[in-house]
């Protein structure tokens, strides 16, 4: 069996899902994502997701705090954070 890791950029994953009107999937499991993109002699055994924290509007970092609250009870999935920068522009 080849050992397979996951990586997903939880940023590009949400707005490209944003942009698409794909609303219905904001709640998507990314391991079940990764583990359905693998070939039969594969074998997931970790998932990286990258995101930033989101502080404001409110509302939306209590989202985004809920979602990974959510994605920290699986097994073999590790978050990962970076700097949220606002567009200025």
């Amino acid at each position: 069996m080849e050992r397979m890791i996951g990586y997903i950029d939880g940023f590009n994953l949400y707005f490209g899902m944003k942009a698409k009107g794909w609303t219905r999937y904001y709640w998507l499991n990314p391991q079940k994502l990764c583990q359905n993109l693998l070939k039969k002699n594969q074998t997931l055994v970790s998932t990286k997701y990258f995101t930033a924290r989101v502080t404001s509007p409110p509302d939306k970092h209590r989202r985004q705090s809920t979602y990974l609250e959510a994605l920290r009870t699986l097994s073999d999935f590790h978050i990962f954070f970076g700097k949220y920068q606002l567009n200025r522009w």
